[in-house]
Parts: structure tokens; C-alpha cells; sequence
């Protein structure tokens, strides 16, 4: 753990943070809200914009955390071999989890490639940063 680029992760949490801001608010709003079926009122139930941002943003350290600890774990120490890792990172986990949850669930294929889509594009960048700036 003492090899890891602390500044690095808090430059992907960041920089995640805007990637998931332009994803869900410019590019895909509008089909990512009517997958959600909510209505304005349920939405209004969950946290302020301000807690859901710090969420996330904590979350994006621990996924950053934990990209690098394996990276370092594997010797994962290029751009390519991090932008494959977080690929499989997200086959695995990601893609594998909600895929069957989100069918359970009844929602759409498209809202699937939305969500999930946000989460692979966060972990190429993560891995391929994390690769570079090892």
C-alpha cells in the first residue's frame, strides 16, 4: 500500500466524479430518469445533491483504492494493463451484478447500458491513469 499514488486516486475520484456529472445530467438524462420510473416526488425523497455528490465521491476513492492496490497487487504498471483491468473489473463485477438485478427489477436493457455504461468508462480512466501514473 505504500507504493500507491495517493494524489493519482484523488485525481481519478475527482475526475470520475465530472465523468458521472456530464454522463447523467448532459448525455443521458433524460432516458436515465424515465428508467428510473420515479415520479419528482419520490426523487425528491432521497439526499441533497450535496450528500449524493460526497457519496460518490467517496466512492470513487475506494473503487480508485481498490483498482490500485490490485493493479500493484498484479504488477498491472501500464496504461493498457490498467484499462484491462478495470474492463475485467467490470465484466466481473459490474456487468455480472447488475445485469441480473436490473432484470429482477424489470428495468430496461438501455437503462443497463446507462448505468453500467457510467461505471465502465469510470474504471478505463481510472485504470488507464492509474497505469500511467503508477
Amino acid at each position: 500500500m505504500k507504493d500507491i499514488n495517493y494524489f493519482a486516486l484523488f485525481v481519478v475520484a475527482l475526475l470520475n466524479f465530472g465523468i458521472g456529472a456530464v454522463w447523467f445530467l448532459y448525455l443521458f438524462r433524460e432516458p436515465f430518469v424515465a428508467g428510473l420510473n420515479k415520479t419528482k416526488e419520490e426523487m425528491a425523497q432521497g439526499p441533497s445533491g450535496i450528500s449524493a455528490g460526497i457519496l460518490q465521491v467517496i466512492g470513487n476513492l475506494v473503487m480508485a483504492f481498490v483498482l490500485a492496490w490490485l493493479m500493484q497487487k498484479l504488477n498491472y504498471q501500464t496504461p493498457l494493463k490498467g484499462l484491462e483491468l478495470g474492463a475485467i473489473i467490470w465484466l466481473g463485477f459490474v456487468a455480472a451484478v447488475l445485469g441480473p438485478m436490473y432484470a429482477f427489477e424489470a428495468y430496461s436493457l438501455s437503462f443497463f447500458f446507462i448505468t453500467a455504461g457510467s461505471v465502465l468508462v469510470s474504471l478505463l480512466v481510472a485504470g488507464g491513469i492509474l497505469g500511467a501514473w503508477n
